[in-house]
Formats: structure tokens, C-alpha cells, sequence
């Protein structure tokens, strides 16, 4: 069995599964939440998105979604798929099948990437769809007059999941080395708050939970950079951890 039949393979067992729908209503939530805000209190942000509408509604859209919910998503995401496996008792099957160790870890890690891509596109397509939406009720918003700047809202998607890199590795790993559902949460969680408690520390751009925010807040204060020292460094965790987890999914006496 090969890399692709593997991976089609995983794509399959998430067709309307948890994962999918979390991918769904996570992308949703925000822009819903944006698009009532903007419907009932008009008068509070007409005035505020006059100027430069897109920009602003993106940046707030991403800050909403960054500073919490987007590596909540992650730590969820990375413990649904692999838990689909335990859930089921069909570890054994997997390892059974004729494809190699490669192929399983990989095609996993793969699937969680494509479903993190796709809420990152439901998000950005929702975001746009509450905007322009709006702008049909109430003409006073000025979205539908001003154009959107892809190439800087594709930036600021590509930091974002570079940002993300490092946290999906790391919880892939937890997620792989527990049955629990419950064990990768938590321990992603008491990261994830953790993070939030000491964003001052000078030492933040080496904590990997906190990535996305700063890469939020690079974006808000208009960093020219590509790649900031904390993307890097997530880039770095990314490498460490899957060869961690792969490692530690080959040579595990215990498997499933």
C-alpha cells in the first residue's frame, strides 16, 4: 500500500466524523460570531472600519481565533484522528495491513495538516462571506467598496500555520502515546493556559503554545519579516517532535 492510498485511506475514516465537523464549526464560530456584532451595533463599528475595512476585519478575525480557540483546535484536532484508531480497536489492523510504519505515522500527521488547511480556508472564505453579507443589510459598511489584499492576508495565513507547526507535533506525539482521549487535552491545555499566564516572560518566543498570538501581533505591528525568530522556532519543534513520535511509534513494544 502506498503513501496516497494510505492517506486517501485516512481521509476516508474522517468523512463526517468529529474531526470534520470541529474543522467546520470552528472555522464558522468567529465570523458568525463578527457578522451579528456588526448587524446589531452598526453604529459602534461603521466608524471603526472605515478606514482600511479589509485589513481590520481580518486582523480581528485572526486575533479571535489566535489567541485561544485556533491552538484549542490543534490540541483537539490532533487527538480526534488518531483516536478514531483506539475508539475502534483497530490499531492491530492498522499494523497489520501491508503498508509500512512511514506510511501510518506519516498519513495520519498528513490527514490532521489537510484538516487544519481546510479550516484555515473555511475561515478565511467566512470571514469574507460575514463581511460582504453585512454590507447587503447595511450599506453604510464599506466593505463592498474597498478591495481585499490577498497577498497580505496569504501572509498572514502562511505565518499563522507556520506558527502551528511546533503545537501539532508535539500533540500528535502526546496523542499517539496515549488511549486516553482525555491525557492530550489536558496535558495541551495546562500548556496552552500556561502560555497565556506568562506572555510577558522574554523568553515567550520560545514557548511553542504561545506562537500563534505572537505571530498575531507581528502581523498587527506590520513586521516585514517572513519568518519571525518564534515561526523558527516552531519550524524547529516541528522537525524534533515528528521524529520523536515517529521514533517513538516504530520501536514501541506496546502498539494500540
Amino acid at each position: 500500500m502506498n503513501f496516497i492510498t494510505s492517506t486517501r485511506a485516512e481521509l476516508l475514516k474522517t468523512k463526517r466524523s468529529a474531526a470534520f465537523w470541529l474543522s467546520v464549526l470552528g472555522a464558522l464560530f468567529i465570523p458568525a460570531i463578527f457578522f451579528l456584532m456588526y448587524y446589531f451595533k452598526p453604529e459602534v463599528f461603521i466608524p471603526m472600519l472605515k478606514e482600511d475595512p479589509w485589513r481590520i476585519h481580518f486582523i480581528r478575525g485572526w486575533q479571535s481565533l489566535s489567541a485561544f480557540l485556533l491552538p484549542m483546535f490543534i490540541i483537539l484536532i490532533c487527538s480526534l484522528i488518531p483516536q478514531i484508531e483506539f475508539k475502534n480497536n483497530t490499531w492491530k489492523q492498522v499494523f497489520a495491513s501491508p503498508q509500512s510504519y512511514g506510511n501510518i505515522f506519516f498519513s495520519k500527521f498528513l490527514t490532521i495538516h489537510l484538516m487544519i488547511l481546510f479550516c484555515f480556508l473555511l475561515f478565511t472564505l467566512f470571514m469574507i462571506f460575514s463581511a460582504l453579507l453585512v454590507n447587503l443589510f447595511n450599506n453604510k459598511f464599506s466593505f463592498s467598496d474597498n478591495s481585499i489584499d490577498f497577498a497580505a492576508l496569504f501572509k498572514l495565513i502562511f505565518k499563522t500555520y507556520v506558527s502551528i507547526l511546533g503545537i501539532s507535533a508535539i500533540q500528535y506525539w502526546l496523542s499517539l502515546r496515549f488511549k486516553n482521549f482525555i491525557a492530550p487535552i489536558g496535558i495541551g491545555l495546562g500548556f496552552l493556559i500556561t502560555s497565556l499566564i506568562i506572555m510577558q516572560w522574554e523568553h515567550i518566543f520560545k514557548v511553542p503554545y504561545a506562537f500563534p498570538i505572537l505571530t498575531l501581533s507581528s502581523a498587527m505591528n506590520n513586521a516585514g519579516k517572513w519568518l519571525e525568530n518564534h515561526e523558527l522556532n516552531s519550524i524547529g519543534y516541528f522537525v524534533v517532535f515528528t521524529f520523536i513520535a515517529f521514533l517513538d511509534l516504530k520501536f514501541r513494544k506496546e502498539k494500540g
